[in-house]
């Protein structure tokens, strides 16, 4: 661990170190850029005596840079780098001495705090790049999430977890009732000390696609436009759940209208007995990148308003996965990923075998009665509805 009394690896000649752009001041640069020959530097102040200025250093681009200043990226992020220089500066900006340092050597009191952007107006920020580009990212936090590694369990059960959602979340309606092979997403290389998973892009297999007659009249373009429009849906309903969790006041009705959405999202938040601490979301929307967290308080007030739904008539979205006439009833796929075995009144059923979108692969909205139930789900419906479209968002 770095110490001011090691031995300074040198003074560079005594080099002015000139900001070239100041980001952040306060009687003097505090966090700033400047240039050493033709290294670019990002300098962020940890301490000041006797005029002599001491910087946490890295080197830079452009593109960290301009992601601070748009609240793009955290501060803590842009000095996310695998080495570092300690530097002495004086009031005239000459370098007095420096130390080389690699990441594990520096004290953690030099890092910013995590999520913080570089004006408190910005709110909460990513801490990296992957996240802010990302069409949706996901950032877990917990105390077995370290840059050192993370138990595979844990991984595995991480991953599968968000690959389960991701999937609910983002699917086209087009795809909704397709075989997996049509639609994946590529995501960027998985960041540790925590563990974030960024979604790059969507991947259409166009190929097998092609093969579906019914869509045929859809481009790629079409369905990842499609996959975009639903991940800033999904962060405009993270953002609206996580404003009611912070003032406790929920609609009535809220968590009956919302089942679907709240339970999906109450299978990747945080629970007490659990290792998670924490959950970030990161997205698109028409205001720039949304940062949405929830903390263990928040996740047990999304979840206990998931549950408080039993015995109360709920509404569920999905697609009509087999139908059982003499028993007069029909099951759903539920965008929950669950199936549901749903129950009609004799007459009401009877109506509904005159309508001619009463039938499998139908996409249908329905209101009653939820039982939850290890393998498949009941419900007592009272209405359904048929639909062109369905998302996790209704």
């Amino acid at each position: 661990m770095w110490n001011p009394h090691a031995a300074p690896a040198g003074d560079l000649g005594n080099m002015v170190l000139e900001p070239v752009e100041v980001l952040y001041e306060y009687d003097g640069p505090v966090i700033f850029r400047a240039k050493a020959g033709l290294v670019d530097l990002l300098l962020s102040k940890i301490s000041e005596h006797e005029k002599v200025s001491r910087y946490l250093s890295c080197t830079t681009n452009n593109d960290s840079v301009e992601a601070l200043k748009s609240g793009r990226l955290s501060v803590y992020g842009a000095l996310d780098r695998d080495s570092f220089w300690i530097i002495d500066i004086d009031a005239q900006a000459r370098v007095q001495r420096y130390w080389n340092c690699a990441r594990d050597d520096v004290p953690g009191r030099f890092f910013p705090k995590p999520g913080l952007g570089l004006f408190h107006w910005q709110g909460a920020v990513p801490d990296t790049l992957e996240q802010s580009s990302a069409i949706l990212a996901l950032k877990f936090r917990g105390a077995e999430l370290t840059e050192h590694g993370i138990p595979l369990g844990k991984l595995k059960e991480l991953i599968d977890q968000t690959f389960s959602t991701i999937r609910k979340i983002l699917t086209p309606p087009q795809l909704a009732n397709t075989r997996s092979s049509t639609f994946d997403v590529e995501v960027a290389p998985l960041k540790f000390a925590s563990l974030v998973i960024a979604i790059k892009e969507p991947v259409i297999n166009m190929q097998a696609i092609g093969r579906i007659k019914s869509l045929r009249k859809y481009t790629k373009e079409d369905i990842e436009a499609e996959v975009r429009a639903r991940s800033g849906e999904f962060v405009r309903k993270l953002q609206e759940v996580s404003m009611f969790t912070r003032t406790g006041i929920f609609h009535e009705g809220y968590a009956e209208a919302n089942f679907v959405f709240l339970d999906t999202l109450s299978e990747l938040l945080p629970d007490e007995n659990g290792t998670i601490s924490s959950i970030e979301f990161n997205g698109p929307t028409e205001h720039g990148t949304a940062t949405v967290i929830f903390d263990q308080k928040a996740s047990d007030i999304v979840r206990k308003l998931s549950e408080s739904t039993r015995g109360k008539s709920v509404t569920e979205t999905g697609f009509i996965a087999g139908m059982m006439i003499k028993a007069q009833t029909i099951k759903i796929t539920s965008l929950r990923g669950k199936d549901v075995t749903c129950v009609f009144s004799h007459e009401y059923y009877d109506k509904l075998l005159e309508n001619e979108r009463f039938k499998v692969r139908s996409r249908v909205k329905l209101k009653g009665q939820l039982t939850r139930r290890p393998r498949v789900d009941l419900m007592q419906v009272d209405e359904i509805e048929f639909i062109d479209d369905f998302n996790l968002f209704d």
